[in-house]
């Protein structure tokens, strides 16, 4: 296992180096929800693939606010485009369903917190447009969620990869901590749809 997670280190340091702060982009925004592996993995290996970790969180900051916020325009303003994407993608109406109740079932809790919801976490900005957000509090609470996001998964990355890649059990704890993190979305999006069917079971009958 070690070889094998030593050669996928070597790759993801290679790949980063070649993209450089370009990285930044589809680490934040290819993240389906949950906790934030590609962005832990990229702060993790920042350091030794050169690049300026002040610099990325800043560019993760920037990035991942633009898209929170260019969703929540869309979703505030766009009901005819939105109305479209229904028409030919059915199944995306439940995901704009369920992104507007949570944000209206549970408030600014949700703008901050509920990102790290398994897939809906990324349509948060999505969400609180439909749900007609005031822009002023919206941008408040997402600025803390994406604070969260960015630096506190960040950094806590960037300093344990620090002082821990070269300690011999590090593998092994990064392979575990992989696992759990993906056993814990992928039960929490199972939970999900699980008490989505029993919600329409229950309308049905």
């Amino acid at each position: 296992m070690k070889e094998t997670l030593d050669w996928a280190q070597s790759q993801a340091v290679e790949w980063i180096g070649a993209y450089g702060y370009g990285a930044v982009i589809p680490a934040l925004l290819l993240d389906p929800g949950g906790i934030p592996w590609p962005w832990v993995f990229l702060m993790l290996l920042a350091e030794e693939a050169r690049l300026s970790v002040p610099l990325m969180i800043v560019l993760g900051f920037g990035v991942l606010s633009v898209f929170d916020h260019a969703l929540y325009l869309v979703g505030r303003f766009g009901a005819p485009l939105l109305r479209r994407i229904e028409t030919r993608w059915p199944q995306t109406a439940d995901i704009l369903r369920k992104s507007e109740d949570t944000v209206r079932r549970n408030g600014f809790w949700s703008i901050t917190v509920g990102r790290f919801l398994p897939f809906l976490g990324r349509w948060v900005g999505l969400g609180s447009g439909l749900a007609k957000t005031p822009w002023m509090q919206f941008a408040f609470f997402n600025s803390l969620g994406v604070l969260i996001t960015v630096a506190g998964f960040g950094v806590a990355a960037n300093v344990v990869g620090q002082k821990t890649i070269d300690a011999p059990w590090f593998h092994h704890a990064l392979f575990v901590a992989f696992v759990g993190g993906t056993v814990f979305t992928l039960g929490g999006a199972a939970i999900a749809a699980w008490r989505a069917r029993r919600k329409n079971e229950t309308v049905t009958h």
